[in-house]
């Protein structure tokens, strides 16, 4: 899933501008230096996840079973496990669900600035415009690119739902938003899942094991027990007839993966909403909008306040991890089991995750310990629109598009070596942009064209 981004945050014109201000570029000192970290944080951490879906098929989510080059053996198993657990405990579904957050903060930003220069028809006039067009940018991406995109989902609900809950109390925004986002989300979860199935399916396995030891004891089957033979039986004769091949773009040219493409895209879309999933995306939505009035995300609480919100965030999260994950391995990662004990508790662990990994970085970023990170981090963030689209490129050139695709090639501890490139990549090259530009390419244009004229891209 994905997937992630673009805080409208960064780009909002300050308190008491002229109406014209709003088109022209943000300086730095006008900028709010905290969004910028957590979504250049974010934007990096989610390739974490979102390297999986580039570089192969995946059986069950984010757990690397049935790969054609398979995890937990040999030399690296131990590896292996240890990636996946840091992958659960602070990077799945955490990135982008601080996306969203982000999103929501920028959706406050945007409208309050406005609002509180007397301009509230242009600032909703704005508003509808920018979401429209990242609407179409979220399309484009999807269809044209990568189907994980997650522009498409935020434009969406900006465009549908967002707008009037800009002026609910942030306390309320902040539990109805935990509220719906960790039950709603996690009911949609388990209906896009199918979670129904698959234990119904381990039930007919039980049945299936049952009958086996009655045939071989001699006792007379049950009629449940002659259904779940039958069944297996028939199953067994349809996966003899499959053929065993790993369905990726990689076999296809760039224009005969188009229609496929957009074909997934859709029914995933169709997927999200229609099993309620998208639910976990508007809760954190309503999350971030609370937390930025609150002052949480624009670096106002004490330090003291991000540590003790990090510390709660992961006691809550990291052990449910951990003992999924343990009970998980213990039964050589059975279907039933994930999704017992890492798919159900989800909703539990995101919401709490992101917000804990949003406090921690806070606080680091509030300390100064690590100016150059944060400051590097900022960069990627103030770009983060081109380095979402841009990381989407790479990574179908390396593993689809280009002379030698690297699709199902990997093993799953080689990733990570992919990710740190193109980590190196968005670093540098936002770093070096910035030093002539005030905005990402991308950034340039969606801001170009929602106020319909060129945009000045000179400057700081």
């Amino acid at each position: 899933m994905a997937h992630h981004l673009i805080g409208q945050a960064s780009i909002a014109a300050t308190t008491g501008a002229r109406r014209d201000d709003a088109a022209r570029p943000v300086s730095a000192p006008q900028r709010i230096a905290s969004l910028d970290v957590l979504r250049g944080f974010a934007l990096l951490g989610i390739l974490v996840l979102n390297i999986e879906v580039f570089s192969g098929p995946i059986t069950f989510h984010n757990v690397p079973l049935d790969q054609p080059r398979p995890a937990f053996v040999g030399w690296h198993a131990e590896l292996d496990y240890l990636i996946l657990w840091v992958k659960w405990a602070f990077f799945e579904g955490r990135m982008r669900t601080l996306f969203a957050m982000l999103y929501g903060a920028g959706i406050i930003l945007l409208t309050r600035s406005f609002e509180q220069r007397g301009d509230a028809a242009r600032g909703r006039q704005i508003y509808f415009r920018r979401n429209l067009w990242l609407l179409a940018f979220g399309l484009a991406h999807g269809i044209l690119i990568w189907t994980g995109d997650i522009l498409t989902y935020y434009a969406l609900l900006a465009l549908v739902v967002m707008y009037p809950l800009r002026r609910v109390g942030a306390r309320t925004l902040v539990t109805i938003g935990l509220i719906i986002g960790i039950g709603g989300g996690s009911v949609g979860l388990y209906r896009m899942t199918d979670a129904g199935a698959i234990f119904e399916a381990e039930r007919v396995g039980q049945l299936e094991q049952q009958a086996h030891a009655a045939v071989k004891a001699h006792r007379p089957l049950t009629d449940e027990q002659r259904a779940a033979l039958a069944s297996e039986a028939r199953r067994r004769a349809e996966a003899a007839d499959a053929p065993a091949s790993v369905v990726g773009e990689s076999g296809r040219s760039y224009l005969q993966s188009i229609g496929p493409r957009a074909a997934s895209f859709f029914e995933f879309i169709r997927g999200v909403f229609g099993s309620g999933w998208i639910l976990e995306v508007v809760g954190s939505m309503m999350v971030g909008m609370g937390l930025f009035k609150l002052g949480f995300l624009t670096g106002d609480w004490s330090r003291r306040a991000y540590a003790l919100t990090a510390g709660i965030g992961y006691a809550l999260t990291v052990p449910l991890v951990t003992v999924g994950l343990v009970l998980s391995q213990q039964s050589g990662f059975a279907a039933p089991v994930l999704m017992r004990w890492l798919a159900l508790p989800y909703g539990l662990e995101v919401l709490p995750g992101a917000i804990a990994n949003a406090a921690l970085l806070l606080l680091i970023w509030k300390s100064g310990v690590a100016t150059r990170v944060t400051t590097a981090l900022g960069k990627v963030g103030r770009t983060a629109f081109s380095n979402y689209i841009g990381t989407s490129l790479m990574c179908q050139f390396i593993f689809a598009w280009g002379p030698w695709p690297l699709f199902a090639k990997l093993e799953y501890h080689q990733q990570l070596y992919v990710i740190a490139g193109i980590w190196t990549i968005n670093l540098v090259a936002s770093a070096l942009w910035l030093r002539w530009f005030a905005f990402g390419p991308l950034e340039w244009l969606w801001r170009s064209l929602v106020y319909g004229r060129r945009q000045p891209m000179r400057g700081a």
